[in-house]
């Protein structure tokens, strides 16, 4: 596992668990605030979960296919996840508002999106077949593989 993957990974397994965490303190937290306040607190709440997601996926990609679009998205999606969910928890629990942050964060976490989607549209696809694999046999048998005749693959 590389540093990046780990990272990743590491991010998204701790975005997940403080997610669920704050979501569950959350709702007895809010008691006697302002509806606006519990609806800023679940939305940062539920975008948290979403990219913690969002960040397994990302480190489980970057080992496979490596490249500095998906390393710039993922860094994007840890400072954006930071920005957005964590300017909007500030709001709601203590009325703090932090200005351009939150558009900030929302935006760094449209671009790892857009990122991702560039690394994808832009990586070659690799073959599918490899010289050592195996074919399934001519004789129709169930179960049976032959390696593949020489000059075949």
């Amino acid at each position: 596992m590389n540093k990046l993957e780990k990272t990743s990974l590491a991010a998204g397994l701790f975005f997940g668990a403080t997610g669920v965490i704050l979501g569950a303190v959350g709702s007895y937290a809010l008691k006697g605030h302002p509806a606006e306040a519990l609806e800023f607190f679940r939305i940062g709440n539920k975008y948290q979960i979403y990219h913690a997601l969002f960040l397994l996926i990302l480190g489980l990609l970057q080992s496979r296919y490596p490249g500095k679009l998906i390393n710039l998205s993922i860094f994007s999606t840890i400072g954006g996840t930071v920005l957005f969910s964590g300017s909007l928890y500030l709001l709601a629990l203590a009325n703090i508002k932090v200005g351009m942050i939150t558009p900030i964060g929302g935006m760094l976490l449209i671009s790892a999106w857009i990122l991702l989607l560039i690394h994808v549209l832009s990586t070659k696809s690799q073959p599918e077949h490899s010289p050592d694999k195996k074919r399934p046999c001519p004789s129709g048998r169930r179960g049976g593989l032959s390696p593949a005749p020489p000059g075949t693959n």
